[in-house]
């Protein structure tokens, strides 16, 4: 996955990501919005095969960049989690 700060303020970051689509960043959304700290989090994309999606997070007062990461981290840890649940549940 490929990223590209745009602008960057330290409560605001609007970052495209290249050949990113809905899913992921459908996510990444919904993860940023659960956490207090997010006051936006948006993302667009004028057309979906062909352009690279454009989000919008803006943040009270910490760097928009560390709470991205670890929204990530977050989901990370969700997806390793479930994959271990899966894998017991399969057996």
């Amino acid at each position: 996955m490929n990223l590209k700060i745009i602008t960057k303020t330290e409560n605001e970051a609007v970052i495209e990501f290249v050949g990113e689509g809905h899913t992921i960043l459908n996510l990444l959304r919904t993860e940023l919005l659960n956490d207090e700290r997010v006051l936006m989090a948006t993302y667009d994309t004028k057309f979906p095969v062909m352009d690279n999606p454009v989000f919008r997070i803006t943040t009270s007062g910490i760097d928009p960049i560390i709470v991205l990461k670890e929204a990530t981290r977050r989901i990370i840890d969700q997806c390793e989690e479930f994959s271990q649940e899966y894998a017991k549940a399969v057996q």
